[in-house]
């Protein structure tokens, strides 16, 4: 059975059609192999997933649940000209390979101009339409961190991973302290705050700020939401590379400042805040976590 529905262009947060999905859980941002086309439409221009063709280039979209009345709906507005059909996308940016519904041109696309990442330039200088992500801060960006960071976010959920710890690894540069990442640990967990953001916002601003290539790396978790449901979702998080890893040193004063005023600004729960309190100010050592796990954090491409 799919799960998921794949949307896109006007259909995507912001789009002039995104009224269609209505509040539905936004599960995260996707990725569809193929290219896009900018096409007329009542709304004066539109995205068009076109699955022929395209070497390595990826489509970026939105997962939602399914049902038949979503489904119904998003036919009705995407016409005559698409198909629905059942397509894989990557979950997350780096996520697992899912099956998902999508709604694939059908018609002419010769003459058409393509859209680089499937975005609508609805003005000059703002790429959108487009999808939106949810980013998983679970170390010091949960404290002020739009104000902070400078950053535009639509909404703030609270969240859980399972099977993994916080670690303070990532070396600061001063011999002593490190700064926060995740680690493989059975029957651990960490928890934060997502927020919904762009997904421009993420690459352009958000992995500069983080030196995303160098010392950390931006990968995508499956993320159970902390409101009674257990439903889950696909979320943005940075970690470090092993090869920065340090042992035997505390967190950055920036960190013990920061944690646990964060996660009590977000509201987690007091047995995590005080969990947290004592973290913060002990060294991590490789015997604490379960390194022959790693796939859990660096899990293999499919």
């Amino acid at each position: 059975m799919i799960q998921h529905v794949f949307v896109y262009g006007n259909d995507a947060f912001g789009g002039s059609r995104h009224a269609l999905v209505g509040d539905r859980l936004f599960v995260g941002r996707a990725l569809a192999k193929g290219v896009a086309y900018a096409v007329p439409s009542d709304d004066g221009g539109d995205a068009a997933l076109s699955l022929r063709g395209g070497g390595d280039a990826w489509v970026g979209g939105e997962l939602y649940p399914c049902d038949p009345a979503l489904l119904e709906a998003l036919d009705a507005a995407r016409g005559a000209s698409y198909t629905r059909q059942v397509i894989r996308v990557r979950a997350g940016s780096g996520g697992t390979m899912i099956d998902a519904w999508a709604h694939a041109w059908a018609g002419a696309w010769e003459g058409l101009r393509t859209l680089p990442g499937g975005l609508l330039p609805s003005a000059p200088t703002e790429p959108f339409p487009g999808p939106t992500a949810w980013y998983f801060g679970y170390a010091s960006n949960m404290f002020h961190f739009a104000d902070r960071r400078k950053l535009t976010t639509h909404g703030m959920r609270l969240g859980r991973i399972d099977g993994l710890r916080i670690a303070f690894a990532k070396d600061s540069g001063d011999g002593i302290n490190c700064y926060a990442t995740l680690l493989p640990k059975r029957g651990g967990v960490v928890k934060g705050a997502l927020y919904r953001m762009r997904q421009t916002e993420i690459e352009g601003q958000l992995d500069p700020q983080e030196k995303e290539g160098w010392h950390l790396e931006r990968r995508t978790f499956e993320v159970t939401l902390d409101d009674g449901t257990e439903r889950r979702i696909w979320a943005e998080a940075y970690v470090c590379y092993p090869r920065w890893w340090f042992w035997g040193r505390i967190s950055h004063p920036v960190n013990t400042q920061k944690i646990v005023p964060g996660a009590k600004l977000v509201g987690l729960d007091a047995d995590y805040v005080a969990w947290l309190e004592a973290f913060v100010d002990r060294p991590c050592n490789p015997e604490d976590y379960d390194l022959g796990e790693l796939h859990l954090v660096y899990p293999q491409e499919s």
